[in-house]
């Protein structure tokens, strides 16, 4: 007696068989799709994608940022000189005041000096022992 399995066994393998070639050529279709498989199959301006086709490559523009600091440094340098008024007010009010007395003491000073009087007595008083000149 033949065993039937054999039959069976036959039809699987042809089976499988079918499947790995359809399995193939559905590979080899994909792979004939592809429009390249490294950059140097696409051109000098683009690359080559992991979808398999060429993409151009970006433009990157750069935009050049200018920033102006006059306004700020004037504005430092107002608040510098403001400082600097306040913590030295009390020294430009006495310059001033010292300037107004001079005005006015110039207004009324001699203008030549003169030699001042020889006093009589002496400005110490001597006991009887000491000798005057």
């Amino acid at each position: 007696m033949k065993p039937l399995y054999k039959k069976s066994e036959a039809g699987l393998i042809a089976l499988i068989i079918i499947i790995v070639i359809v399995f193939f050529f559905g590979w080899l279709v994909n792979v004939s799709q592809r429009e390249c498989r490294t950059n140097k199959d696409c051109g000098s301006e683009s690359y080559c994608g992991s979808d398999f086709s060429c993409h151009t490559y970006p433009t990157i523009q750069k935009t050049v940022v200018q920033y102006s600091l006059f306004w700020p440094a004037v504005v430092i340098g107002l608040a510098i000189v403001i400082t600097a008024i306040i913590f030295n007010w009390d020294k430009i009010k006495h310059k001033e005041i010292m300037e107004e007395v001079k005005e006015t003491y110039a207004k009324t000073a001699v203008e030549e000096p003169h030699e001042a009087e020889e006093i009589a007595e002496p400005y110490y008083k001597s006991s009887n022992n000491v000798k005057t000149p």
